[in-house]
């Protein structure tokens, strides 16, 4: 009889340990949506995002009556040039990681045809935007090449995406909205009384 108390005693134990320990993994593993390919598929798209808006911006910006203030214009050129570069360290990362996946290094360098010709002629519109009397329907055409070009790279940014399985991550919620949730279950029995 001891036996089986002590057995039972340490298989509770034993069963609160798993659980506990599973409790703590959750919760140390909150991030694994977020980390590898997603991490570096996320980076790609959000800075194929900002390259695009700032193309926009400057799209805008150069069909102003106003003069394109140089130094802004510049600014923005150097913004467009900085998320292709880091949107393709992103890409060269997942590359890198499934060097032995034909479709998706294929997929990989039509995404890197995109953005070489968005920088390309992103550079165009550098050009234009550090000459005396800019050329603001040059600057303009640039800016729709490079939006478009970031457009198709985007698409194809997606189809990538769905081949490594890379759901979108859902929307973030505040962790007090847990709490409240919780808060109200007990006013709500409260009130029913």
């Amino acid at each position: 009889m001891k036996t089986l108390k002590i057995l039972s005693v340490s298989s509770l134990f034993a069963l609160c340990l798993a659980l506990m320990s599973q409790a703590a993994f959750a919760q140390n593993d909150a991030g694994a949506k977020i980390r590898g390919d997603a991490w570096n598929g996320g980076l790609v798209r959000t800075y194929q995002r900002h390259a695009q808006d700032r193309s926009q911006m400057l799209f805008y910006y150069s069909q102003s009556k106003e003069p394109l203030p140089k130094q802004e214009a510049k600014d923005l050129v150097a913004g467009i040039q900085k998320d292709l570069t880091e949107a393709e360290k992103a890409l060269a990362k997942l590359k890198a990681d499934h060097a032995k996946k034909p479709d998706v290094v294929k997929q990989i360098v039509l995404i890197e045809k995109h953005h070489a010709r968005a920088s390309e002629v992103c550079g165009m519109a550098a050009e234009q935007c550090a000459k005396e009397h800019v050329d603001h329907v040059m600057v303009c055409d640039c800016c729709a090449d490079m939006w478009n070009e970031l457009d198709a790279a985007q698409i194809e940014t997606q189809k990538l995406l769905k081949m490594l399985k890379i759901d979108k991550l859902p929307i973030p919620k505040k962790a007090t909205d847990k709490k409240v949730a919780a808060d109200k279950k007990p006013d709500a029995k409260k009130a029913d009384k």
